[in-house]
């Protein structure tokens, strides 16, 4: 069971929006809650398709994860996923508290997956869930050049190529222009993948991300990956709360 929410204390909060498209069509919509207690951050993030996706896929997941800044870096601490697509459901809770994460509770559990090769510990040691080591790019301006990810089926980095300052204007989802950096990077799958994965899954992307002046890390503002769909992208921005 995920926590509530609403019941974690904090001393700094901020709700964020997601939008993600499809070739421009709107694919999917979410809210996300970060709060941070010293150097503990604890974030919270609901999100479902909509319009004529909700239909093909009625898609819903819930993401919670800690994680803690230190030495310039961010680093994983609990990552608990939950996602249901039409009457399957599925879960994910993997524990990053020592060198090698371990898998507490898996549905479906992927070592029984015959299609995915074994990870070993030296594949999986110094690794981040997915969320945190999107973050991590971006953390304290760096462009961070390779953040090693481990899903709890798949392991792969992202691999960044070059930053560059930018500017998103002004448009239907932002209410003013954005100052961003922009960072390009390569997504080198290492194991675990099937093999239609392989052939399916994004090779690379851009992500743009933006500096908060009441936070210590750079968010993400817009995440654009190229799929066998069509370019993929997600919107964020942050909703002030009431």
């Amino acid at each position: 069971m995920f926590l509530n929410n609403e019941i974690i204390s904090s001393d700094f909060r901020k709700e964020l929006i997601f939008n993600s498209y499809v070739k421009g069509v709107n694919l999917a919509k979410g809210y996300g809650v970060l709060r941070k207690v010293n150097n503990e951050y604890n974030f919270f993030l609901n999100a479902n398709t909509v319009g004529v996706f909700s239909v093909l896929a009625n898609w819903k997941q819930e993401i919670q994860i800690i994680f803690e800044s230190k030495s310039h870096m961010l680093y994983s601490k609990d990552y608990k996923s939950r996602d249901k697509r039409k009457k399957k459901e599925g879960h994910m809770h993997i524990i990053f508290s020592k060198s090698i994460p371990e898998i507490i509770s898996a549905n479906p559990n992927p070592k029984d997956d015959k299609r995915r090769n074994d990870l070993t510990n030296k594949m999986l040691k110094d690794t981040k869930d997915p969320v945190t080591g999107i973050l991590n790019i971006g953390f304290k301006n760096q462009c961070i050049e390779v953040s090693r990810i481990y899903d709890g089926k798949r392991r792969y980095n992202i691999n960044t190529k070059k930053k560059e300052l930018t500017i998103i204007r002004k448009n239907n989802f932002f209410e003013e222009d954005v100052e961003l950096i922009k960072c390009s990077f390569d997504i080198e799958k290492i194991a675990g993948y099937t093999e239609k994965e392989k052939k399916n899954y994004p090779n690379n992307g851009i992500i743009w991300i933006k500096k908060y002046e009441d936070l210590d890390i750079y968010l993400p503002a817009k995440i654009k990956i190229e799929t066998k769909w069509g370019s993929f992208v997600c919107l964020i921005k942050e909703r002030e709360l009431k």
